[in-house]
């Protein structure tokens, strides 16, 4: 390559040659066996501007091309959808649609995230000022510099994304075997489309909650949707809630499906009448619990699994948390058959779950267990050091949410 780097100068500091190789080099393998950097090599010292829109032309026909890999039927029902042209073939996407729509369907469909759309339809303007200058617009080396860099790094650099299916995800839930949600997957899973994700999450749903299915199969679909929860489009989840409210019209919200509520995401957008409902049935499950350390395990696994405290109602934060501390903490032990060798006695099956619950960071519990110093239920047993040892450590596990 010529060494006069004139041509992209964006803030009058030269760039090294070592940085535009860097650039075309990081271009995919199809583009570089197509001759594109060796032609865009020998325009860039003469003709900046040339070599650059040529950039954005291999940028855009390679968008067309991830359109028609994500699938067809996936750019008909976006394209329905956000009111762009109409596609029924994939002859639409490679040979008649504008660029304008091209840039505004890829990011509709996922391929573009939102500040690469921005990016690519300012690349656009550009292009067109730099086909059109005139007295009232004369391009400078900084719109070339824009396209050349943003051309590779959003587009001819990015590999095409392979539309996760319904029936990918089927085969992985059905296997033997507990599932182990790869990067891979999840990545997927991130870029496809609105369309697809709700196809996924409706089967997933369906099969985590119908009893016909083997249990393994509940299971790999139940986990399936919390290892997506963070990465389904809020609209996905808000239609996924609706459905599921729908079908328990006026019944209260059960463990089960607070369960999958809380898996999904959807638990917030439900109507808080039943989620006070919701609390109210486990505070009194909670107080069935008090004396029972096997069921003191088991209620603290669902106060777990349905979300904690991230959907608990403010009034009953205290009354919840005062339970668990005193089923951590314990009462003391030292006589009996079991006890002669344990200082305290307390659910060896609740404690680390209490302990876990502690330390998420949706309320900050820190200062409502310190009150609890003062409680008389609590701080009955307080003089015990066995007991306030336990007491403390649960400000130690607290403490690490500040």
């Amino acid at each position: 390559m010529s060494e006069n780097y004139e041509i992209i100068k964006p803030d009058g500091q030269e760039i090294s040659k070592t940085s535009i190789s860097g650039l075309l080099n990081s271009i995919r393998p199809v583009w570089r066996g197509k001759g594109l950097i060796k032609r865009v090599e020998r325009l860039l010292p003469i003709d900046p501007s040339s070599a650059c829109q040529r950039l954005l032309n291999a940028a855009i026909f390679d968008l067309r091309e991830k359109v028609v890999i994500m699938g067809l039927d996936i750019a008909k029902e976006v394209a329905k959808n956000y009111k762009l042209p109409p596609i029924e073939k994939d002859e639409d996407i490679l040979e008649n649609y504008s660029t304008f729509n091209l840039i505004d369907l890829s990011y509709r469909i996922g391929i573009l995230r939102r500040p690469e759309w921005r990016r690519l339809q300012r690349c656009y303007d550009i292009r067109k000022d730099l086909e059109h200058e005139d007295n009232e617009y004369e391009a400078v080396l900084e719109d070339s510099f824009y396209i050349f860099k943003s051309s590779i790094e959003i587009v001819l650099s990015q590999d095409p994304i392979e539309t996760l299916k319904v029936t990918d995800v089927k085969q992985i839930v059905v296997e033997p075997q507990r599932i182990t949600a790869t990067e891979e997957l999840l990545q997927d899973y991130d870029h496809a489309p609105e369309l697809r994700q709700r196809e996924i999450q409706d089967f997933l749903i369906s099969n985590a909650t119908d009893k016909d299915q083997p249990e393994l199969v509940n299971e790999n679909a139940f986990e399936l949707l919390r290892h997506f929860r963070t990465l389904t489009k809020t609209t996905v989840i808000i239609e996924s809630a609706k459905k599921i409210e729908n079908r328990l019209g006026r019944n209260p919200i059960d463990f089960n499906t607070a369960f999958l509520c809380h898996a999904i995401g959807a638990t917030p957008y439900f109507k808080s009448t039943k989620i006070v409902d919701l609390y109210s049935f486990l505070e009194k499950r909670f107080k069935k619990s008090n004396s029972d350390w096997g069921e003191q395990s088991e209620i603290t696994k669902v106060f777990h699994d349905l979300g904690h405290f991230l959907y608990c109602p403010a009034n009953k934060i205290d009354t919840f948390l005062k339970y668990l501390v005193s089923w951590y903490i314990g009462t003391p032990g030292g006589y009996g058959d079991w006890g002669r060798d344990r200082a305290v006695f307390y659910s060896n099956g609740a404690a680390p779950i209490i302990s876990r619950i502690l330390q998420f960071k949706e309320v900050n519990v820190y200062e409502r267990i310190e009150k609890l110093r003062e409680d008389k239920d609590i701080a009955y047993y307080l003089d015990n050091r066995h007991i306030l040892n336990r007491f403390e450590t649960l400000l130690d596990y607290a403490d690490r949410n500040e």
